[in-house]
């Protein structure tokens, strides 16, 4: 071959070489300049809330906005994506989530499934609070809007706000200042506490810092897990293990329990002035006269209107110990700034520490059902109809009676004056509740707060 010739022959191959490799690269670089499968022009959109995804290839599709529900289908071509656009497969997606869906003209079938850029969500949501006044959720800090038509559910059937206990953990998503669906992620159950006479008195403390005074009929309510649950009075204490479930109750019999003198503390409160509220872990305490507690740290609160709260730590580990408080006038009402707007951040407010306000001249009675034991946080009230002393905001009330499932409801009662009335949906027997829930149920009855 000639010089020349082979010079042509060369150049021409380097010239391939490079177009190939061109080619190569700006395909790659396409590929990456696609973030996500966001909807074509081309195709049908719906944006709504999951109320159901049977795991198998079909989810329904509720309108934010209205009570039109859709029900789409995917399958292995279906490209489904995460909040950070990750691929997923559709048995993943879960009830309440957001998803904006797209499919051909005149079909069902999901071409794509995506969370739009506008959602946010939060998962483990432990504190939060309802007001049912002015149709406002807050947690992390913040009040979000929630209405008729946010989806709520326990994990499986739709239900109502108030059906979410203090002690789950949610998980909230929503567009903007809009709550638009609440899924409990981590639900209560109850523990029934029996053969327990000789603790009468004194207090059950829960390892997760929850603890009631011991009284008649006595039943906690917690969150799912397995607890070590003691039961504490003067010179005895006793100790046992005990598994909660959603929704379930779980017995716990004290009958063989054996006397232990070892890591109990008697404590004498001196509180000044007279008159004030002392809570230990959120419960109110009475400090007329010594109170009896496992050895261990407590959150102490006390309070009085007209003094600055005193809040502590109590550190019990010694046989006796008194304490002394005293609280300070409260200084002159200051004007506080406006909140500024921000971006939710982490909870770290306890709210199972906020002093409870009393009403003395008024009463909250619980209708119906009939016949049912009737807990204010854990603390038996009496067998319904019945009527109690009202107490001021954000609570639990707690329906039991053997034989039915027990439920717990959150109600906000207002410092408006009048007498409350609560009427409740029926138990469900625990035959009932056993059977398969493959099956919708209707929502359960709405409780109607009605006053005097």
């Amino acid at each position: 071959m000639k010089r020349k010739e082979k010079s042509i022959w060369i150049f021409g191959c380097l010239l391939v070489m490079m177009v190939l490799v061109t080619s190569c690269t700006m395909r790659k670089v396409r590929k990456r300049l696609i973030p996500s499968a966001r909807p074509a022009a081309s195709t049908n959109v719906k944006t709504g809330v999951v109320t159901e995804n049977d795991g198998i290839g079909q989810i329904t599709l509720r309108d934010l906005d209205s009570e039109t529900a859709n029900t789409f289908f995917y399958d292995d071509t279906s490209l489904i994506q995460d909040e950070y656009d990750r691929e997923r497969d559709g048995e993943d997606i879960e009830q309440g989530e957001i998803l904006q869906v797209s499919c051909k003209p005149n079909e069902d079938k999901i071409v794509s499934a995506v969370v739009p850029e506008n959602v946010w969500y939060y998962h483990e949501v432990q504190k939060f609070s309802f007001d049912t006044e002015q149709s406002m959720m807050e947690f992390v800090g913040k009040k979000y809007q929630y209405g008729m038509l946010t989806f709520c559910s326990d994990g499986m059937d739709q239900v109502q706000p108030m059906d979410f206990d203090s002690k789950d953990m949610l998980t909230v998503r929503g567009i903007g200042s809009h709550v638009y669906s609440i899924v409990r992620s981590r639900g209560h159950g109850y523990i029934r506490i029996i053969n327990y006479k000789d603790f009468m008195g004194g207090l059950a403390e829960l390892d997760n810092g929850m603890m009631v005074l011991i009284t008649d009929n006595l039943m906690m309510t917690a969150p799912e897990g397995t607890y070590r649950l003691t039961l504490v009075t003067k010179n005895m204490a006793a100790t046992k293990t005990v598994v909660v479930m959603n929704g379930q109750e779980t017995v716990a019999d004290f009958s063989d329990y054996k006397k232990e003198i070892k890591d109990i503390g008697e404590v004498t409160f001196d509180v000044q002035p007279e008159g004030a509220e002392l809570t230990l872990n959120g419960t109110s305490i009475d400090y007329s006269k010594p109170v009896t507690l496992s050895y261990g740290k407590y959150k102490v609160r006390v309070s009085l209107a007209g003094y600055s709260d005193y809040i502590g730590v109590l550190n019990v580990e010694q046989a006796s110990k008194k304490i002394h408080i005293v609280l300070e006038e409260a200084d002159a009402e200051v004007a506080l700034p406006s909140p500024t707007p921000t971006q939710p951040a982490a909870d770290t407010a306890n709210h199972d520490a906020v002093t409870r306000k009393i009403d003395s001249e008024h009463t909250i009675t619980v209708t119906e059902p009939v016949g049912v034991e009737v807990y204010l946080d854990n603390i038996y009230k009496g067998v319904s109809p019945c009527s109690f002393t009202k107490v001021l905001g954000s609570q639990t009330i707690t329906l039991s009676i053997p034989g039915y499932s027990s439920r717990s409801y959150s109600v906000d009662i207002l410092d408006d004056n009048k007498n409350v009335k609560l009427t409740f949906a029926e138990l469900k027997s625990e035959s009932a509740s056993s059977e398969s829930t493959s099956t919708p149920v209707p929502l359960p009855e709405i409780s109607s707060i009605l006053d005097d």
